[in-house]
Parts: C-alpha cells; sequence; structure tokens
C-alpha cells in the first residue's frame, strides 16, 4: 500500500521554485519566453485529511470518502417520507461514522468537497473535484465519492475520463433519505468503502456501486426515477457483485485490459488547463417532425459542441440536419451522434465535424466531447480519442503485441524555430518490435518510418511559433500498431523588432533584422509572409508540391543603389525573395509593394520589376495600383524593386477606340470596363488582360466598391480572426467599408476574403452603401424569390427597384451565385450613373 505524504508547502514551493528558474533560463537565452511544451500547472490544493500514524502502521487499506451531498446526505421530511426530503443535508464525517462494523474493513477519512444535489454541481467545480480524487489517491489507496444519482453517471463519467491514477475510484449514492425505513444509503456507502478498500477495481477507471452491483462508469446509466435498482449497463452488463464478504469481478472493461499500458491513462489531463476552457456543449433530442430551432438557439447561446440523441441509429429530422449544416457551416459546430433508443453502436462516417458516438448516450458523449474540444481544435483528433478512449471495443493484437508502460513519456528537446527532437525508450517485447510510426496530429499517414533500434527522431521543416502533436507508435511483425506516446510542442516564435513582422498560415519567423522575415507555408493551405507594411507575399493553396520555406530579405540602401541603373528611380527598397526549391510556383503568386508616391516624377507612374541575374537587368512586369500599393502576379522569385516608368498618354474613350486590354474586344461589358477604368473604379493585370469573366472575391469587390464610392475617412481596425489572409492591396478597402457598416465578417469572426462573392452578399454591400431602405418582407420579381435568404431580401428587392442589377436565364437572381469582374462593374456603374 501507498504511504506517500506530501505537504501543501511542499506542493506550493516546488512548482514555484521550478517555474522562476525556468523562466529565468528561457528569457536568458530567447527574449521573451515562448513555452515549448505544454506544462502542468501549478497544482491546486485540497484540505485532503493526512494520514494518521496509526493508519499509516495498519495493515488494513486506507480508504478517503469524498462527500458531495445528494439523496444519501439528504434529511427526510418524516421517517416513512422516500420522495419529501431535503438532498444534501447531513455532513459526510458524521455519515461514516455511523456505519458499523467499517473499522474491520478500511481505516477510513472523510473530506467535505461539497453537499447539494448533484445536478446543482457545474463544471468547474467537477473540474475541482476530479483533482482532489487525484491528490487522494497520491496517499490513499482507493477512493468513494458520494453523490447524488440525477446526474451520477455524468459526474461519474467525467471522473474516469480526468482522474490519472488507477488506483480504486467507487462513486455511489442512494435511492432513498438516510433517516428513512428501508434505506438503501448506508448499504451502499459500507459497500463502496469495501469495494474501494479491496483493490480489486484498479485499472478499471471509475465505476458505480449502487445496490450490490458494480457498474463502470462509461457504459452504466440511471433507468428509473423511484426504484433502488435503477442503474443498468444495457448490452454489456455489470461488472461484478459484491455479497457481503464477497466481491466477484465477472468481466473486464477496455480499461482493465490496458493495465499497466501506455494508453490507460486518458489525455485529458486537467492539470494542464484550466477549467474556464471546457466549451459549451449541449443536447439535441430529436423526435417526429423535429424543428431546428434547438441547434439554431444553442449555437446562439454560444454552444460550441452539440449531441443529438437520434432515433434509431441516430438519425434526426431534415429540419435538424439542416440546422446542423447552417451550424457546422457558419460556426465551425461539432456534432456528436448517438441514438435515444437507451443502446446501439453509432460507426463512423463521412463530415470533418460530425463525429460518432459509439455506444455512448447523449449524456455521456457530452463529456467525452466537452473534454475533447478542451484540449484540442483539431477535428481528427477528437474522432480518434472517439475511437479509442471513447470506446470498449478492445483489440487484442494491438494491445498486448507491443507497448509501452504507464508512465512513459515522450521526450522533447532541442526545440527551436523550426526544428525539434522526438525521443523515446524502446517499446520491445521479445523482439516483436518491427518498425516505429511517427504520426503528426491530423494527418493519418506517418511523417516517419523509423526502424526497430530507432529511439529518437529529428524533426525539420517546422514552422516557428506554432504548437504541433506528435505521436510514436510501435509496430510489431504483424503490422498492428501500439498505443502511442503524445506530446504537443510549440516551436519558438521570436519577437520581430518594431517594423518587421513576419506571418504564414503555418507560422512565420524573423532573424531579429528588421530587413529579414521568413516564413514555412504548407501547400495545402497556402500562407502570407509580409515583411512590415512595405511588402506582402500572398501564396495560394496548391503553388507548391512540398513545404515551402520563403525568405525575405530587403537590400541595404547602397547595395540597392548599386543595382538599379542611373536615371532610373527607385521608389521603392529592393527586396531579395528567395525559397528552398528552384522550381517555378505552380500557380502564380501575389507580391504586393508599398511605393513612395511623392517620389513619382510628373507624367510617371509606379511599375514592378524584378532583376533577371542572368542578364543583370531590370525587367518590367507592370501592376496593379491602389493607392500607396502596387501589386503583381509572378510564377518565379527574383529581386524586384519599384521603379518610376514614363505612364503612357491617355485613350481617347469612343465607340470605335482599340480596347484597353487583349481580352476585352468584343466582349460584352468592354465599354463598361473602358469606363471603369477612367473612373478609377478597375484597373487590368500586368500581362495586359483584364479577365472580365473571372469570378470575383469578397475582398476584391470591397476595392471595387470603396473605389466606385470615392470614400475618404477613418478605416476600422480589422480584428477577423484571419485578417492576414486579407492582402495589402484589399486590406485599406476592407477596413473603411467595415468602418462604414458596408461589410460585415462571418459568425466564426472570420472574413473569408479569397471566398467568391456570392450576389447576395454583392447586393447587400451595394444597398448598405447607398442607404438603401431595406424592406425585409419585401418580394422580388425573380423567379427564385423564394431562394433568396431572409437577411438578403429587402436588399435585393431595393436595388430591383433602382433598376441597378438584372436577373440571369430565366429570370432567376441566383442568390448563391457568383459574379464575375464584368458583372460587378455592370452593377456598380448602374449604381453611379444615379447619383
Amino acid at each position: 500500500m501507498s504511504r506517500t505524504e506530501s505537504t501543501i508547502t511542499g506542493r506550493l514551493l516546488v512548482p514555484l521554485l521550478i517555474a522562476a528558474l525556468l523562466s529565468a533560463m528561457v528569457w536568458g537565452a530567447l527574449g521573451p519566453a515562448t513555452t515549448a511544451v505544454a506544462q502542468t500547472l501549478a497544482p491546486k490544493v485540497f484540505p485532503i485529511p493526512e494520514l494518521s500514524d496509526a493508519h499509516k502502521q495498519s495493515p488494513l487499506p486506507n480508504v478517503l470518502v469524498i462527500g458531495t451531498g445528494g439523496t444519501l446526505a439528504g434529511q427526510a421530511a418524516d421517517s416513512t417520507s422516500f420522495q419529501n426530503y431535503r438532498a444534501g443535508t447531513y455532513k459526510i464525517e458524521d455519515l461514516v461514522g455511523q456505519l458499523p462494523g467499517k473499522e474491520k474493513i478500511a481505516d477510513v477519512a472523510t473530506y467535505q468537497f461539497g453537499n447539494k444535489g448533484s445536478g446543482g454541481y457545474t463544471f468547474p467545480e467537477l473540474y475541482d473535484l476530479s483533482l482532489a480524487v487525484d491528490q487522494a489517491l497520491e496517499s490513499y489507496d482507493g477512493v468513494v465519492v458520494t453523490t447524488g444519482t440525477d446526474t451520477m453517471e455524468e459526474i461519474g463519467y467525467f471522473l474516469d475520463l480526468t482522474v490519472r491514477s488507477p488506483k480504486p475510484v467507487v462513486i455511489t449514492g442512494a435511492m432513498r433519505p438516510w433517516d428513512v425505513i428501508g434505506t438503501d444509503a448506508p448499504a451502499n456507502l459500507y459497500n463502496a468503502i469495501k469495494l474501494a478498500g479491496s483493490g480489486k477495481t484498479k485499472w478499471f477507471g471509475t465505476v458505480l456501486m449502487l445496490n450490490d452491483v458494480i457498474q463502470a462508469a462509461r457504459e452504466v446509466t440511471k433507468s428509473n426515477a423511484h426504484r433502488m435498482d435503477t442503474f443498468e449497463t444495457p448490452m454489456l452488463g455489470a461488472l461484478g457483485y459484491i455479497d457481503e464478504s464477497n466481491i466477484r469481478i465477472y468481466r473486464l472493461n477496455a480499461r482493465a485490459m490496458k493495465a499497466g499500458k501506455s494508453n490507460w491513462q486518458t489525455p485529458f489531463d486537467l492539470r494542464t488547463i484550466t477549467a474556464d476552457k471546457l466549451p459549451i456543449v449541449e443536447i439535441v433530442y430529436n423526435y417526429q417532425d423535429a424543428g431546428g430551432g434547438a441547434i439554431r438557439g444553442l449555437v446562439a447561446d454560444g454552444a460550441k459542441g452539440i449531441v443529438t440523441a437520434g432515433t434509431g441509429a441516430g438519425g434526426i429530422s431534415s429540419k435538424l440536419s439542416a440546422a446542423r449544416t447552417a451550424a457546422i457551416r457558419d460556426n465551425d459546430v461539432m456534432f456528436v451522434t448517438t441514438t435515444r433508443t437507451g443502446s446501439g453502436t453509432m460507426y463512423p462516417g463521412t463530415g470533418s465535424n460530425i463525429v460518432a458516438g459509439d455506444s455512448l448516450n447523449a449524456q455521456h458523449a457530452r463529456i467525452m466531447l466537452m473534454l475533447s474540444m478542451a484540449f484540442t481544435s483539431d477535428k481528427t483528433q477528437i474522432k480518434d480519442w472517439f475511437a479509442t478512449f471513447g470506446t470498449q471495443e478492445f483489440d487484442m493484437n494491438n494491445e498486448l503485441a507491443v507497448g509501452w508502460e504507464l508512465g512513459t513519456k515522450l521526450e522533447v528537446a532541442g526545440v527551436g524555430m523550426n526544428k525539434l527532437t522526438l525521443s523515446w525508450p524502446s517499446a520491445d517485447v521479445q523482439g516483436k518490435v518491427k518498425q516505429y510510426r511517427v504520426y503528426e496530429s491530423g494527418k493519418t499517414v506517418p511523417i516517419r518510418t523509423l526502424g526497430n533500434e530507432a529511439r529518437s527522431v529529428e524533426l525539420t521543416g517546422l514552422s516557428s511559433g506554432t504548437e504541433y502533436t506528435f505521436t510514436v507508435k510501435a509496430v510489431d511483425a504483424a503490422g498492428s500498431e501500439s498505443a502511442g506516446l503524445s506530446q504537443t510542442v510549440k516551436t519558438v516564435a521570436v519577437t520581430y523588432p518594431s517594423g518587421s513582422t513576419g506571418s504564414g498560415s503555418s507560422g512565420s519567423s524573423g532573424s531579429g533584422n528588421a530587413g529579414l522575415a521568413e516564413s514555412v507555408i504548407s501547400p495545402s493551405a497556402g500562407g502570407k509572409l509580409e515583411l512590415g507594411s512595405e511588402l506582402s507575399v500572398v501564396v495560394p493553396a496548391g503553388a507548391s508540391a512540398d513545404d515551402l520555406r520563403l525568405t525575405v530579405e530587403k537590400l541595404d540602401s547602397s547595395a540597392a543603389s548599386a543595382m538599379v541603373p542611373s536615371g532610373q528611380t527607385l521608389l521603392s527598397p529592393v527586396f531579395e525573395i528567395t525559397k528552398n526549391s528552384s522550381d517555378n510556383f505552380k500557380k502564380p503568386i501575389t507580391l504586393s509593394f508599398q511605393f513612395d508616391a511623392s517620389a513619382v516624377p510628373a507624367g510617371y507612374k509606379p511599375s514592378v520589376f524584378y532583376y533577371d541575374e542572368g542578364k543583370k537587368e531590370w525587367v518590367e512586369m507592370g501592376g496593379t495600383v491602389n493607392g500607396r500599393i502596387i501589386s503583381v502576379e509572378s510564377d518565379h522569385l527574383t529581386p524586384f524593386a519599384v521603379l518610376a516608368v514614363k505612364a503612357a498618354a491617355e485613350p481617347e474613350q469612343s465607340g470605335s477606340a482599340e480596347p484597353l486590354f487583349s481580352d476585352t474586344a468584343g466582349h460584352w461589358a468592354a465599354t463598361d470596363i473602358g469606363k471603369a477604368v477612367k473612373l478609377g473604379i478597375a484597373g487590368g493585370y500586368p500581362d495586359g488582360t483584364f479577365k472580365p469573366d473571372k469570378t470575383v472575391t469578397r475582398a476584391e469587390f470591397a476595392v471595387l466598391l470603396m473605389n466606385a464610392l470615392k470614400r475618404e475617412g477613418a478605416a476600422a481596425e480589422l480584428v477577423f480572426k484571419d485578417r492576414d489572409a486579407i492582402g495589402t492591396w484589399a486590406g485599406d478597402a476592407v477596413a473603411k467599408a467595415v468602418q462604414a457598416g458596408i461589410i460585415n465578417g462571418y459568425a466564426d469572426q472570420t472574413f473569408r476574403p479569397n471566398a467568391a462573392v456570392t450576389r447576395a452578399e454583392m447586393v447587400m454591400m451595394i444597398a448598405k452603401s447607398m442607404g438603401l431602405k431595406m424592406d425585409g418582407k419585401a418580394s422580388t420579381s425573380f423567379a427564385d424569390d423564394q431562394e433568396i435568404p431572409g437577411w438578403a431580401r429587402g436588399a435585393v428587392h431595393a436595388v430591383q427597384e433602382q433598376g441597378w442589377i438584372q436577373g440571369r436565364s430565366g429570370n432567376q437572381f441566383a442568390p448563391q451565385g457568383t459574379a464575375t469582374r464584368a458583372e460587378a462593374i455592370r452593377v456598380l456603374l448602374n449604381m453611379l450613373e444615379t447619383l
């Protein structure tokens, strides 16, 4: 039996001293400290009674009873009032003191955590309860938690998933209050103490014991409002029974089968998070012709996850399904599918935001989802946890072939901006390990496969300032994988000096030089790298086949001057942009430069040039000017700069004039395009094209609209989560449109600048910008009027009344359809003609 002692002083001082030393070392090496590996927080300390000297010397097991109230501690109106009582009245110390013969089965101590009904406990309180249980198990051999039966199964499952110690945790209560005739309270409390002290449920996780029946917290549920045998385990049955001195265990649950293995503990270590990290997760019940209002209301109330209790194999109504789709699309809500039937397994399907609840009932699945979302935002990881820690399935091959003992850790060392080293001990059992596989969270294919002699691996090409979760698994000759050793680590992020920033979709880093920035960009997501406000490099998804490492260096003035021939005016610094491969980009990247408008000579204009290092000469690329920003597309990297070039005389515009662009001759909008260019609404591309049929993005339309309105004034500070994805060329226009109330973001606080603007969105922006009166109840004359969303109907009606927009084929408005550059310009010119 464990006899570990710890004092409150020791608990507090040691973590504080370690934290102080670590802080000093990290600050000295890196400047402002950056967290490398997720650390255990300074522990909460609860007044758990220490073991007495007599109990330390006693041969009996030491059991702590933690009282939280409930019916077991209830006081009845009289001795025959089974239903009329006040829960959580008697103190647990007094109740344990009344038990006869307890001194024969264990040395018992008590701790009063709370005294109320089970439904009255909040999750922050259950967070504390779990930590208190673990603290007690540092010195006690087992813990009994008494609580009310109404939500006992949820409290039990929360403890089952979060308590770190393998020692017995038994939760019990009563269906009748302590002081009525025929009460079950004393017998349940006595047998729970006996079970906790026996050690027979060590490694089982939390178990429930009422009415002499032992049941696993994951599977048990309350089945009757009044009967004393209310708790049942559908399909799987009880773990065992207690008959006086006989304790019989007749089956093992999945956790017990993993005894001593590294995957016995769940990932949900509450010592590493604070209680406020637990998200709001709710339950929605399906029934005949169920409406979607429940989902919409819960999302509006802040729910980040929702469990659906469906009919049959988890089915939900079409209205609930539509509301679920909208919640996923607009708010990124996670859903778990369960059944209201009381038993049955939900199997994985498609959809990143919908998780199969296995055989968990809705209230258990809610606990599992809440904890999963508190520890990761990675949807693939959440699904994996549901499929492993959330299920009772047990794979004998994977569990017994190879693996590590409980307490084995994956170590992380050498954490830098772009690399780190993982190390692990041998998982070999009699030569059964064939190889080790290293996984990155969110990826189903190993990022490294190593031989059976490997004990470490260096991972490079990582993004700075980025959090990663890596898992190492051992593989036997049959190809079966063990449970993994996992560790979450954050690479070092360097603080940029004033005037220089680096940013990318996968993270970025800087050298400490104000003229240098770098980033590693994922090929699947794309990203952006910035050097202050002087340069922006936007890389679209699919531009590269592999991870792309970009480096931007601003040359000093003397080096730049030496590269520029005399007689040419330099309007920006010279930027050397390089990458980690020699291939051209598969898709063009966008470069946006800030230039000195005051330095442009009369009769000249800014133009972007690239430096041909073979010919040692500058080659003009052109560019689209928006204020003090000029942008171009490029499929290669080299030195770039903005130079002044002689402006061509503006052509006279007439019906017979030659087209301004190579791709507008004969186009239905050729004349409109010419007008738009002359009015400063739009410009062409460096290759001499206008791309009239190119789909307009939200950012592009914001620029076109604000150019048309010619509005000056303050710009809002952009607070969208994806503000870094808004190109420098569009930032000012978007900010002014937001300030003017013309443009809004989405419910998930994103702007989605590169998403195609829908016709409904475009019309809404126009209506707002012109201050049109919008009647949400008005109907339009379009054939698909009923398809126009309610939020846009008033705007579409108002703009149609002005004659600014027409329908498409069949008089269809097509609210979700996209708009081309030519269509957008036509609408804007229609708008301007009425001013």
